[in-house]
């Protein structure tokens, strides 16, 4: 039986276990330690994520007994630490910073779980600096070695949102970046980009973009993925020739008199030039069953409708297209057509 931790409930017993003994101030033996991690290295990322702070407490770390001060509560983790650096997993998500930075500089070995390398990434973000300089030293050591499939397995399930974190050095950010570079790491990611069909992929396959890791492989993309929303998002940036992320909002006026405005977001881009066929991934989307695909190229057609020659082949049946956005598009460039070439006709004349 599952509990709402996540944990199975013999997971659960183990880690209740363990933090019964790090409570008494005991040095756990290492088959309780193991056995706890497993547990914990079977959980999705997200699970591990959201339920840290439940972590926390079934390890006992957030509970202050009477008669031992936080100092002492400290020393009494390092001291554990120190005597068993097995523990070096469950003490990255200590409260005290000290704690999970001796944690971090105490860790031995490979994560060979995508819930055990998250709990080191987010590391890099922690709020206090020295933690964050540990969390880079520990990931340097094990970047070139950790399995490809651990690597994107964590990265879709957290789905690119370190993109968004504030705290770390761009020498931190560039260590996350350097995780993905790796050629197999890059063709197992486009390879679950192609074939996985659950989380919110297109939105994290936007945050991959901002690094060209994947460029490449976008007009695979864009043409085999099952995904509608990942081949939309493929075919836009080819398209349109960059990648655009939010960054932020800001407030843009209405009416100004009267102080009536609303929130916009701020996007920043990056140029992507991929060596492709337009004319033939054009096709392919004004073709894809998905209407989602085939806004998304109507889309990019209106800033360049004079590039596609072929326009006038699909035009009749993007007018009688199921979906009532398409159709207004397709009317909207076949008046775009019109105009370019009238005016084409009277620069001739």
């Amino acid at each position: 039986m599952t509990t709402n931790t996540g944990l199975h409930e013999n997971g659960l017993i183990a880690v209740e276990r363990l933090g019964n003994s790090l409570r008494l101030g005991d040095v756990p033996s290492l088959a309780l330690v193991k056995g706890a991690a497993a547990s914990l290295n079977a959980l999705p990322v997200s699970r591990v994520l959201s339920a840290s702070g439940t972590i926390q407490n079934m390890l006992g770390f957030r509970v202050w007994e009477y008669g031992f001060s936080a100092s002492e509560k400290r020393e009494q983790a390092l001291h554990q630490l120190a005597s068993m650096p097995a523990l070096a997993q469950f003490f990255t998500l200590h409260p005290n910073g000290y704690v999970r930075e001796a944690a971090l500089r105490a860790f031995r070995g490979v994560p060979d779980s995508p819930s055990l390398l998250a709990m080191i990434a987010v590391r890099l973000n922690d709020w206090a600096g020295p933690v964050r300089k540990a969390g880079l030293q520990c990931m340097k050591a094990f970047i070139e070695e950790v399995d490809p499939a651990v690597v994107v397995t964590m990265g879709i399930d957290m789905h690119g949102r370190w993109c968004d974190w504030a705290r770390w050095s761009p020498e931190e950010a560039a260590c996350m970046n350097e995780l993905f570079a790796r050629p197999v790491v890059q063709k197992q990611l486009a390879l679950q980009f192609a074939t996985r069909l659950d989380g919110p992929l297109p939105t994290t396959l936007r945050h991959f973009l901002r690094q060209p890791a994947l460029d490449t492989a976008l007009p695979m993309l864009a043409c085999k993925a099952q995904l509608a929303g990942v081949r939309a998002v493929a075919l836009q940036v080819i398209l349109w020739g960059h990648a655009s992320w939010q960054t932020g909002t800001c407030r843009e006026w209405i009416n100004k008199p009267y102080g009536i405005s609303r929130s916009v977001p701020v996007l920043a881009q990056r140029d992507v030039l991929v060596s492709a066929d337009r004319n033939a991934l054009i096709g392919t989307g004004l073709r894809d069953k998905s209407a989602m695909v085939r806004r998304s190229v109507l889309a990019a057609l209106t800033k360049s409708v004079p590039d596609f020659s072929g326009l006038a082949d699909f035009i009749p049946d993007l007018l009688q297209d199921r979906s009532p956005t398409v159709r207004r598009w397709a009317g909207y460039l076949l008046r775009q057509r019109d105009i370019v070439k009238g005016r084409q006709k009277a620069i001739c004349g």
